[in-house]
């Protein structure tokens, strides 16, 4: 079923009455749920209390940067409600792998539309309705219809990173599209690029450091916590998420006389546990700050900067969550 020719409430209803198949049942919202964004409290067939977000999609958005902002939010919403249980629920379809980080992070559920479709399996009399009532309702997704397309070149970025297998022979590929898109998402905020050679690992590994701009909020932000004039990208085009020693690699590389205390780690994959609990290190310990962008981060940078979004929160985001998480 295509969830974008729903309304946001035709959305909700639908989630409900799918809910209520799938054995919950819904509680009455008390104020402190309403109050911080709650959509729905409900009751699973054990008695286990649960927090629900819903998030629908009418026109193209930032995936990932969306998710892992509601999945953060969510995770802080079952703390303050006093339930172990999360449920967020997506009108459209999430990598597998996307899913299963934020499961295993968060420990929320995720439903996507791949899973909503699965339940209606089971329950042909809620989907014809709702279909009916979305063919009746044509200018409820005119709207998603008219949504401008990628621009090109944010297609061919997205098609090249799509194409371009993992592994040791295309590593130089695979460093030189990721200063491509990183050009296509921050210049001007983000100088030229310089391309800097050391060796690593028996390859000779190239750094693009970019000069930050003072012009902008957020890059402002980032060299005030940072004390940095540039920002440091490397990549690493490995089938596998990235571990402590890629971190420490570009850790290494992060230079305070330099003046370059900022980095990103381009990878295939999101970051393995050790990878993150070296990242936490660099900051607690040497003020180094690290960020990690895997392919969906890199093509929501993408999207974000075609769709006349702001790039930037891709970045934002991930540092929200770092240092909400941070503890002594």
């Amino acid at each position: 079923m295509d969830y974008s020719k729903l309304s946001r409430l035709e959305f909700e209803k639908l989630c409900v009455r799918l809910l209520k198949a799938s054995g919950y049942s819904l509680k009455p919202q008390d104020a402190r749920s309403t109050d911080i964004g709650v959509d729905f409290t409900l009751t699973d067939s054990s008695g286990k209390n649960w927090v629900t977000e819903v998030k629908h999609f009418i026109r193209p958005r930032i995936g990932t940067i969306v998710l892992k902002q509601a999945a953060v939010q969510l995770s802080s919403a079952k703390q303050l409600i006093g339930t172990t249980n999360a449920l967020l629920i997506v009108s459209m379809m999430l990598p597998q792998s996307l899913i299963e980080d934020i499961e295993s992070r968060e420990g929320i559920t995720v439903w996507d539309s791949h899973r909503l479709n699965e339940i209606l399996a089971d329950s042909p009399q809620i989907e014809q309705e709702f279909r009916l009532q979305s063919n009746s309702q044509t200018g409820a997704y005119r709207s998603f219809e008219q949504s401008p397309p990628l621009d090109p070149r944010a297609k061919e970025l997205i098609d090249q990173l799509d194409a371009l297998p993992p592994g040791i022979n295309t590593f130089r590929d695979f460093e030189n599209l990721c200063v491509e898109i990183l050009n296509y998402a921050f210049f001007p905020q983000l100088g030229v690029p310089s391309i800097q050679s050391r060796s690593d690992d028996g390859l000779d590994i190239r750094d693009a450091v970019y000069p930050i701009s003072s012009d902008y909020a957020f890059w402002q932000e980032i060299k005030r916590t940072c004390s940095t004039r540039f920002m440091v990208a490397e990549f690493k085009n490995y089938t596998d998420g990235v571990k402590r020693r890629e971190v420490e690699s570009i850790e290494h590389y992060l230079y305070t006389k330099a003046m370059r205390m900022f980095g990103v780690l381009c990878s295939r994959k999101q970051p393995s546990e050790s990878a993150l609990l070296a990242r936490r290190r660099a900051w607690v310990e040497s003020d180094k700050l690290i960020l990690f962008l895997s392919d969906e981060e890199l093509k929501d940078l993408i999207r974000a900067k075609s769709y006349g979004e702001k790039p930037t929160e891709v970045l934002d985001v991930q540092l929200e969550e770092f240092f909400l998480r941070l503890t002594p």
